[in-house]
């Protein structure tokens, strides 16, 4: 795995997803602090998969494309 495409992309990812997880997390009405950075730690958490994931079908398909 390329670590500097991986790193882009857990940046943009993580940040989409804790977004996310956040945005649930408020309007679900949990509004503590703590419920708050429970929800972005396990939206850090869920993104590194998706990082492995993403890095890895983007390297396959740049790979592809260049045996053309």
């Amino acid at each position: 795995m390329n670590i500097r495409v991986a790193s882009i992309i857990f940046t943009m990812a993580s940040v989409v997803i804790a977004g996310i997880f956040l945005t649930v997390a408020l309007v679900m009405g949990y509004e503590q602090a703590s419920t708050v950075w429970w929800s972005i730690a396990a939206g850090l958490v869920v993104s590194l998969p998706i990082t492995w994931i993403a890095t890895n079908s983007l390297l396959t398909f740049s790979a592809k494309q260049q045996n053309r």
